[in-house]
């Protein structure tokens, strides 16, 4: 048993250590300043390529590339917010990191498909209480 947490933590330390490698330093080193925008879009091609169509379609995904836990904090008639915590989405944010954006572009386009409204996402990171909410506004 005590093996298997071992290899456990050894994987969920290789998965954060390789998304923060691609994503808070070798990408926005290619990307510039135009990084944001970029991984934004990038995030509503990975909800298409991976037919993230639906809530329970994200959560899921967001487990298994750590990006975070993803949970339904309110839903309007013109707009869905969701909230993103967990260790990996405080640490980010306690190094300073903001950056929010493909986590954003994939929330967009799911609710997009789920609504079939013309979708986008804005993005408020609350550094006191270290969660991220992703605002999905549509028409």
């Amino acid at each position: 048993m005590n093996f298997f947490m071992q290899d456990n933590n050894q994987q969920h330390e290789h998965v954060y250590f390789v998304n923060q490698l691609y994503r808070d330093f070798l990408l926005p080193t290619i990307l510039g300043k135009d990084n944001d925008v970029i991984l934004y879009w990038g995030g509503k091609r990975i909800a298409r390529k991976y037919d993230l169509a639906s809530f329970e379609d994200v959560a899921s995904f967001f487990a298994t590339t750590e990006f975070g836990n993803i949970e339904k904090a309110r839903a309007h008639h013109s707009e869905k917010i969701f909230k993103l915590t967990g260790q990996n989405v405080a640490d980010r944010i306690s190094s300073g990191n903001q950056e929010f954006s493909l986590e954003a572009g994939i929330i967009a386009e799911a609710v997009e498909k789920e609504t079939g409204r013309t979708t986008e996402c804005e993005i408020k990171v609350d550094e006191h209480k270290k969660i991220v909410k992703l605002i999905a506004k549509f028409d």
